[in-house]
């Protein structure tokens, strides 16, 4: 170390002297100076990071703090110089005299060269001042526990391979076995939080994962999983928000009451299975926030995971605790040589040592996969070092001891990596972190180059630094994540560099470089916060906002003017945020701006002055109508991100200036086109392009090939508006299209609202196309004749095609396809006949393509298809006759036909069908009497028969069956005989069926039904079974059923809410004696009951209740007041009031319920805002 300090840095410092003493030439002989600097800052990095992260005394730590500012002042010379040579650059691309700039900037204060070279020079001497001082105290030595002898024994890489970033569980077959039998099969236990705990890093997200994917998991819950990482802090509202979006595909509702309303719309009869992975005890999990949980997630199985066993005393009831051990010495052994040699092979001279190396990893999965990541292509003399390393101290146990290992290969690093690592501590933990926008922060703080930043992520995965990463259709690595014990790591090295986050004790704030705000969901903060936090922190180099109404357009402009050295600032989500100040052009050192998700209609041209900005993300700023009009001064600007700005309307003049661009999402067509032309330069284009407004191009000359040298697109979109039914613009579409012409290494291509009546692209040529969807294309009558040249065509969407009459036979010649999908070809009349080729095909979905009559012979012969849906084909007469020989159909949907007046002649064969759904038949009298074959079926929906009178009787030997729904019947009487041997039975839904009077006399012996709906069923009488002997049953809602309810008995009742101590049960009657005197007898005689749901129907009901569950869901009900008892109750979590137009108050003294949610009752909502009484929060 003391050389470190000693001999590199007085080079320095001979090369500082130099500069400081030609002061006057610093920008006239910029480059050589800036060499010299960032020798200088390259020696003091290494310094840094070598020490970093180091157990520091007090007086170390502060000259640690001097050598890191020196560091970071030599930088900004160094960028305020590139800056300036930068915009004197800038000069040679305007149409003025050297003349003339020189006399512009000698009377200009800020651009005035030798008032520049002043400040310039000056910095140097005061840096050199302070490295002098520094060089004084050289005598504080550190010493690297473990690093003598081994630095510079291999500086190369290792070569990369993402396989790395995935999980290769090896050594839990076990705790697998032991785990899906608690999960699965132990039914008298009926466990319902089932918890994995042991120390980090020993593998429990790995076993859960396992666990998740298991087929036996699959054949239970299919797609009815979810996976939520918690991490520190128990957000309930954030768990609903996930939840919400894996079930929804999106969540567009805001606040704990909402999500829960929502929550039980898309729960409400399903039983799930939920992962809560990374679970922490802490002050935001408590026995309140548990049982609002479990609340809200009754009907889940939950599988949590955590670090700590003292999560049981939170957890009510006690769940069953399964502790992960460390890894057996085989299966570690195993794991390490798989990870640390090509194919596991180990050489003969390094068995024993490998080995030796393994055994300190003492079994835990993260050390024996970032160990052996690091040992992997070294030599023999690295391996001998390694053995006899100190830093891995037999006394050391448990994640002291994996830690130490992190540490050790984090100072294995190259310099570079060192830095973009210890970055990625300023993401939040468990947080999904984008590839491409890390790479462009990394660059944008000036770690690295943006062409190294593939090669530096590379490594990192290969290290094992990274995990989980999760890639795109075309196999790139699009997102990834941290093990916590790993981003622990980078947080206690991050700690020593300046990092900071916004609630942290930082030592010295105005020494802070890098720093997020970043809040979790529901935490607030206000300006007066921010401010006072912020005052002192002059010097921040990065800044990460969340979505917070703090970050207001006075605390933008306070930012802009404050922090002048400001590289990347993430400032996204800001809905509310209309405008960004034009002081932006302060920051002369940007280079990453995220601003999207933001509510702006436009961007101030002052951001035309930023000469080092890289990255402009606009993403998703929907008000967005304008750029800015010198957006070609940006000569730096590599990605311009502005996907779904779908309010532009236009491009600035001149964006082919740009010639570094990669990124541009779209680009819209100004009126005329004539600015088409300009994408012709832009070759360095990547990712994915969308042009919209393709229409506009009238009269103008397009050059051919406008986009064939762009060999980096993967993604294009082709874009018209929608055409008034009088414009005829076909033929120019064509032209248009034909001038386009992509490069051969395109994957994906979409053609939307085309007028053309043929595509005229030369598909020969696009022999790398893997997506292709054509949509909205009405003049559309036949797709290209060359279409088999796609090779390597996957997916192939058709969708509002209206004059396609009929699909090409050389279609058949795409040996790669596995996705069809055709909807809304209203005029096809006919398939390919030749579709059994399409041998790789898994899905086909065939919708709204009323004219189409008949099915190829031998689409029956797809022996890959898994998925088939055909439906609303109303003029479909007959599906294939060999149904059966879809051997490999796991998913089969038919509905909406008009004349199908059969199904299939043979479904034995169906024996992979999981999932079956069939609905919506005029004509069809009866349903295949051989459904009973599918011995693997899990899910029935039989729904929508006006002819149907019975169902199959063999449905009882559909012994794998787990979920059954019936509806829409208006003609079915009864149901089969037997059903009580669906043993596998969990859900049973019944609706709409208006002539069914009985239920089976032994659906009493479904031992495993836990849900049963029946709804509209009002000539429902007979009772003739006993509902206490289904003991599993934990939720019942009948609506519309008064008679089958009125022959209920007393103890039928109460032994079926004595079931389980979580019953549910839901009733809705419009008879308001029935519903009374059902209230007053049977629910309350039990006080077992948990939740409660009663429909009035909108009748004149009054009702009193002896016992009020946890939860009371009270709808349409026509009486003025709520049931005195509830002023009693002092324990009620859940109160829904939907409906109840007359109830003007709540009672004098209710204790107000954990979650109050109030609906359509507009006298009780004003009572509330009267009195200040929120009913809309979470208390």
């Amino acid at each position: 170390m003391e050389s470190v300090l000693s001999f590199p840095l007085g080079e320095a410092s001979k090369s500082l002297m130099k500069t400081l003493g030609a002061e006057i030439t610093l920008i006239k002989n910029a480059p050589d100076e800036l060499e010299n600097l960032k020798r200088l800052k390259t020696v003091i990095a290494n310094v840094q990071q070598d020490v970093a992260g180091q157990e520091l005394s007090q007086q170390h730590a502060g000259w640690l703090d001097e050598m890191i500012d020196a560091a970071y002042d030599i930088e900004d010379i160094i960028d305020l110089s590139s800056t300036e040579i930068l915009r004197r650059r800038s000069y040679n691309n305007r149409k003025l005299t050297r003349y003339t700039c020189r006399v512009i900037d000698f009377f200009s204060y800020t651009n005035n060269p030798l008032i520049f070279r002043h400040k310039i020079g000056k910095s140097v001497q005061k840096t050199f001042a302070r490295l002098a001082n520094i060089a004084k105290e050289k005598g504080y030595h550190l010493t690297l526990s473990g690093r003598d002898g081994v630095e510079n024994l291999s500086t190369k890489m290792p070569e990369t391979f993402s396989e790395m970033g995935g999980d290769v569980v090896l050594g839990r077959d076990h705790d697998l076995k032991i785990i899906l039998e608690q999960l699965l099969f132990k039914e008298e236990t009926n466990i319902e939080v089932l918890v994995l705990v042991g120390m980090g890093g020993v593998g429990k997200t790995a076993l859960a994962k396992l666990v998740y994917n298991n087929s036996q998991v699959d054949a239970l819950f299919g797609e009815r999983k979810l996976w939520v990482c918690v991490s520190e802090i128990f957000d309930l509202s954030k768990i609903c928000k996930h939840v919400i979006e894996q079930i929804d595909g999106e969540c567009k509702v805001k606040g704990l009451q909402a999500l829960s309303k929502k929550l039980k719309e898309l729960l409400q009869t399903n039983i799930y299975l939920l992962v809560l992975d990374d679970v922490w005890t802490n002050s935001s999990l408590t026995l309140d926030s548990w049982s609002n949980m479990k609340l809200l997630f009754h009907n889940c199985k939950i599988l949590l995971t955590t670090r700590e066993e003292n999560v049981k005393s939170v957890i009510l009831p006690e769940p069953y605790m399964h502790r992960v051990g460390c890894l057996p010495e085989d299966a570690s052994w195993s794991l390490f040589k798989n990870i640390a040699f090509s194919n596991g092979n180990v050489p003969e001279e390094l068995k024993d040592i490998s080995k030796s190396i393994m055994k300190k990893c003492k079994g835990v999965p993260l050390a024996v996969r970032v160990l052996g990541s690091m040992m992997r292509k070294k030599n023999f003399i690295y391996w001998k070092e390694i053995e006899k390393n100190n830093i891995f101290d037999p006394n050391i146990e448990g994640e002291n001891r994996i830690f130490s290992i992190l540490k050790f290969s984090y100072h294995n690093l190259p310099l570079k990596s060192k830095f973009c690592f210890v970055y990625c501590s300023i993401f939040p933990k468990d947080s999904d972190i984008e590839k491409i926008e890390l790479i462009q922060q990394w660059a944008g703080n000036g770690f690295i180059s943006l062409n190294e930043g593939n090669k530096i992520f590379e490594d990192l995965l290969s290290r094992c630094f990274f995990q989980d990463v999760e890639k795109d259709v075309y196999g790139s690595i699009t997102t990834f994540k941290m093990h916590n014990l790993i981003h622990d790591l980078a947080e206690a090295i991050a700690k020593s560099l300046q990092y900071g986050i916004f609630d942290d004790s930082i030592r010295d704030r105005k020494q802070v470089r890098y720093l997020s705000m970043i809040l979790n969901m529901g935490e607030e903060v206000s300006y007066s916060d921010i401010s006072i936090k912020l005052k002192d922190a002059c010097v921040l180099r990065t800044l990460q906002s969340s979505s917070s109404d703090i970050v207001s357009e006075k605390f933008l402009d306070n930012c802009f003017t404050k922090f002048k050295f400001l590289r990347v600032l993430v400032c996204s989500g800001q809905y509310k945020l209309k405008h960004v100040p034009a002081s932006i052009d302060n920051l002369k050192l940007l280079r990453y701006v995220d601003f999207s998700y933001m509510g702006i209609t436009r961007l101030p041209e002052t951001i035309c002055n930023l000469p080092n900005l890289q990255t402009l993300k606009i993403n998703y700023c929907f008000n967005l109508t304008v750029l800015p009009k010198k957006l070609r001064k940006l000569s730096e600007l590599r990605y311009l991100e502005n996907d779904r700005c779908i309010g532009l309307d236009s491009m600035p003049v001149g964006i082919d200036r740009l010639s570094l661009l990669q990124t541009l999402n779209t680009f819209v067509v100004n009126d005329g086109g004539t600015n088409l032309n300009e994408l012709r330069h832009l070759d360095h284009l990547k990712r994915s392009l969308c042009i919209r407004n393709l229409d506009r191009i009238q009269n103008v000359v397009l050059e051919n090939g406008i986009l064939n040298r762009k060999n980096n697109l993967a993604s294009l979109e082709l874009l018209w508006r929608l055409q008034e039914e009088n414009e005829v613009t076909n033929q120019n579409d064509e032209k248009v299209l034909q001038a386009l012409q992509p490069h051969p290494n395109l994957k994906s291509l979409n053609i939307t609202r085309f007028n053309g009546f043929f595509i005229p692209l030369d598909m020969s040529c696009l022999q790398s196309l893997i997506y292709m969807k054509i949509s909205d294309c009405k003049n559309l009558t036949t797709l290209p004749n060359d279409i088999c040249s796609f090779q390597s065509l996957t997916h192939l969407k058709i969708k509002k095609c209206y004059n396609l009459t009929s699909l090409s036979n050389d279609m058949c010649s795409l040996q790669s396809l596995t996705h069809l999908k055709i909807k809304h070809c209203y005029n096809l009349t006919s398939l390919p006949n030749d579709m059994c080729s399409l041998q790789s095909l898994t899905h086909l979905k065939i919708s709204y393509c009323r004219n189409l009559t008949t099915l190829p012979n031998d689409v029956c012969f797809l022996q890959s298809l898994t998925h088939l849906k055909i439906s609303d084909c109303r003029n479909l007469t007959t599906l294939s006759n060999d149904m059966g020989c879809f051997q490999s159909l796991t998913h089969l949907e038919i509905s909406s036909f008009e004349n199908l007046t059969s199904l299939f002649n043979d479904m034995s064969f169906l024996q992979s069908l999981t999932h079956l759904k069939i609905k919506d038949f005029e004509n069809l009298t009866s349903l295949p009497n051989d459904m009973g074959c599918l011995q693997s079926l899990t899910h029935l929906e039989i729904s929508s028969f006006e002819n149907l009178t019975s169902l199959p009787n063999d449905m009882s030997s559909l012994q794998s069956l787990i979920h059954l729904k019936i509806k829409d019947f208006e003609n079915l009487t009864s149901l089969p005989n037997d059903m009580g041997c669906l043993q596998s039975l969990t859900h049973l839904v019944i609706v709409h069926c208006q002539n069914l009077t009985s239920l089976p006399n032994d659906i009493c012996r479904l031992k495993s039904l836990t849900t049963l709906t029946i709804k509209s069923c009002p000539s429902l009488v007979d009772v003739s079974f006993s509902l206490e002997y289904l003991t599993s049953l934990k939720e019942i809602e009948v609506a519309d059923c008064d008679q089958w309810i009125r022959n209920w008995s007393d103890d039928a009742i109460s032994r079926i809410c004595s079931v389980e101590k979580h019953s549910w049960i839901s009733i809705c009657s419009k008879d308001d004696d029935l519903l009374s005197r059902w209230l007053r007898k049977k629910i309350n005689s039990t006080k077992i009951l948990d939740r409660l749901h009663i429909n009035g129907g909108h009748g004149n009901n009054n009702f009193s209740l002896m016992y009020v569950p946890h939860e009371l869901s009270i709808c349409c009900f026509k009486q003025k007041k709520l049931p005195e008892e509830l002023v009693h109750v002092q324990d009620l979590k859940y109160l829904c009031i939907e409906n109840c137009p007359n109830i003007s108050y709540l009672p004098d003294g209710m204790k107000k319920p954990q979650f109050l949610w109030i609906e359509d009752c507009p006298m009780l909502e004003r009572y509330c805002k009267k009195r200040r009484y929120k009913y809309d929060d979470y208390n």
